[in-house]
């Protein structure tokens, strides 16, 4: 299964132009106004724009909210903790407002898509959602952070669209998750197909190693595994776990 379902499958596009286009998409997000700004100055502004637009009017469209403030200091904090463990309460904290208040706004922002939330994959539901998500953005300009955290969200949302395209096309109930055990070990995402594992995944920059945690995952659970790495020279596979460039890898999913 890992063989094949791991396979290169070339587009008909160059490359070199797929890459492009692709190292755009992941620094300034899909609206055309950053993806084509010829210099970074202008899509730093075009953004800033954006997000007091998105507090100003989608969200206090959707629902009247007094602390205008602590809302927007919300999403400020939200876009630099981008693949973290999501804390409600150390949030709050540094807001000086109520948990409560925190997911409230979170919650908007998810209805909104604005941000979308992965939770850690057990066999018992109830308990995954009491433990902490990691959230991120469907736009990927509007994460703060280096270019690893801007890397790990663009293959986030490239695999929630695949889950969400394999329910609605094919009527496969999919889901995407990540993994942690209580002794640290951790894998970025673990995409789950009808209530099991299909395929285990681990984002780099440009480490050509397999990670440790994600060859434990996938013998642990028997499922096959890819490190998507977006610097990559040579695609192998090793075992279960297939290493792939990730402008190759994702561009093969829906």
């Amino acid at each position: 299964m890992p063989t094949a379902f791991f396979r290169f499958r070339p587009g008909n596009w160059p490359r070199r132009i797929i890459l492009t286009a692709w190292i755009g998409l992941s620094a300034g997000g899909g609206f055309p106004e950053p993806f084509l700004a010829e210099e970074d100055s202008w899509a730093l502004r075009w953004r800033n724009q954006y997000t007091d637009g998105l507090i100003r009017e989608d969200v206090l469209d959707f629902e009247k909210i007094s602390d205008f403030k602590s809302l927007s200091l919300t999403l400020e904090l939200l876009r630099k903790r981008v693949g973290s463990p999501l804390s409600y309460s150390s949030i709050a904290r540094d807001l000086e407002i109520a948990p409560n208040t925190v997911k409230k706004y979170i919650q908007i922002f998810e209805a909104l898509y604005i941000v979308f939330r992965l939770t850690p994959f057990t066999d018992n539901i109830a308990r995954s959602l009491l433990k902490e998500p990691k959230l991120y953005f469907y736009d990927t300009g509007m994460v703060l952070g280096d270019e690893g955290i801007k890397f790990e969200n663009l293959a986030a949302l490239s695999l929630a669209k695949e889950a969400a395209a394999a329910e609605d096309i094919r009527g496969i109930r999919s889901t995407l998750h990540y993994l942690k055990t209580k002794d640290g070990r951790e894998v970025d995402f673990c995409y789950v197909e009808n209530g099991a594992i299909r395929f285990l995944a681990e984002t780099k920059l440009s480490d050509a190693n397999i990670s440790k945690n994600l060859a434990y995952f996938t013998e642990k659970y028997g499922a096959p595994g890819v490190q998507i790495v977006k610097n990559l020279k040579r695609e192998r596979t090793q075992g279960p776990v297939a290493l792939r460039r990730a402008d190759g890898f994702l561009r093969e999913l829906f």
